[in-house]
This record gives C-alpha cells, sequence and structure tokens, in this order.
C-alpha cells in the first residue's frame, strides 16, 4: 500500500519518509486486518484510496505529517487501520454480506456502517478510536447527551461536538444498534431504543446484537 500512496503525482513522496511502526497496530487488529486484506473485502481506488460497497468515501492509511527538514514525514494511521478490522468482524464473525458493509456514512457520523438488503438506514452505526481512552471518552459523552438536552450545539467543540453528531444520526435515523470499537479488540455495543420527540435511550448488550438480520 505505501508505495502505491507516495508515487502518486499528488504526493510524490519517497518511500523513505514512512516513519511508522508495525507496534502502532496490535496483533489482534492486524491479524483482522490482514484477513480483510486478503478477502479482498476493500477495493483499491486508485492514489492509495480504498472503499468497500456501502462506503461513502475512501480511506487512507498514511497520514502526511507536517514538513520538517524539507521532507514531508508519514506515519502509519491507526484508526483505518482498526476499522478495516472491524469490517473483517462484521463479515466473517458476524455474518454480514460485503456487499452490506459500508467504510464512512454519508454524512460521516460513524466509521463503519451495516445496512440490511438495499435499506438507505444503517442498522448498525460503529464508531472506531485509537485508544480505548478516547472510546470510552465518547461512550460517557454520548449517554450524558442522550440523558439531557445541549441548550445550544453551536457552544460544543472537538470531542463533545463529535459525540454530538453521533447522538444526533443516531436519534434522526432511528438507527438500532451503536459500536463502538477500539484497539486490540476493544468493543462496547449498545442497543438503541428510539421514542418520540428524540428520544433515545442507550443499553448495553453483547456483541450477539451485531449479527447480520436477513433482508428476507
Amino acid at each position: 500500500m505505501l508505495p502505491e500512496f507516495c508515487s502518486d503525482p499528488t504526493r510524490n513522496h519517497p518511500i523513505s519518509a514512512f516513519t511508522g511502526s508495525a507496534s502502532q497496530i496490535s496483533e489482534v487488529d492486524a491479524r483482522d486486518f490482514a484477513r480483510a486484506w486478503a478477502a479482498n473485502l476493500i477495493q483499491h481506488r486508485g492514489r492509495g484510496l480504498y472503499r468497500a460497497p456501502r462506503s461513502s468515501a475512501s480511506e487512507q492509511f498514511f497520514w502526511q505529517g507536517l514538513k520538517r527538514g524539507g521532507q514531508q514525514k508519514l506515519t502509519l494511521w491507526v484508526e483505518p487501520v482498526i476499522t478495516v478490522a472491524a469490517l473483517a468482524r462484521l463479515h466473517f464473525d458476524h455474518g454480514w454480506p460485503l456487499a452490506s458493509l459500508g467504510l464512512q456514512s454519508r454524512d460521516y457520523a460513524f466509521d463503519i456502517v451495516a445496512f440490511v438488503g438495499n435499506d438507505d438506514v444503517e442498522h448498525i452505526g460503529g464508531e472506531v478510536k485509537k485508544t480505548a481512552t478516547e472510546a470510552e471518552h465518547l461512550i460517557r459523552l454520548v449517554q450524558e447527551f442522550a440523558q439531557g438536552e445541549v441548550t445550544d450545539p453551536n457552544e460544543l467543540k472537538g470531542k463533545e461536538l463529535n459525540a454530538y453528531r453521533k447522538l444526533t444520526a443516531l436519534r434522526s435515523r432511528k438507527i438500532p444498534v451503536f459500536w463502538v470499537v477500539g484497539p486490540g479488540g476493544f468493543s462496547r455495543v449498545f442497543s438503541v431504543e428510539h421514542g418520540q420527540d428524540g428520544y433515545a435511550k442507550f443499553r448495553e448488550v453483547s456483541e450477539a446484537i451485531l449479527k447480520r438480520l436477513s433482508a428476507e
């Protein structure tokens, strides 16, 4: 993947600019990413960008840092690697057909999505974080926002705004399953009960809820 990314004319980076390390990725995530790669769950769309069938945007696996000493530094982008690993789990472990899976929702609220048949509304909205701490923080914020109205969403910034956007997407599309994924197999799954006036109640459940739903 690195030569494809570096050789694109819009970048033209030397491979020697890569400073990443395999130690950035856990063994679990490396294994599941490799499963996705071997089964062609993601397709190269040129320029080192990859998509799954129901993706609304492409993923790249390298991050361009600031130039130092006249050379652009490249490192491994951890979150997309974990995202593809999660894609493999939905496909191989939970039975979802590849045609039902995507990376990035249409509003960018979720990193990974699963649809039932040709439905336009996600059955699973998944968010990926590069550390368990970030994943836990997101869960806490989403649950807090769900319990009380935000007076002015325009005042939210950074991680709080990001969490509020997840909740807004879950509420507006009445998505029933919210999945938060982190490194090393971190996984917390929530059943979301939707009511009137944007009500959403989260109940943590087992990963059994991630099993494929048939469109039939």
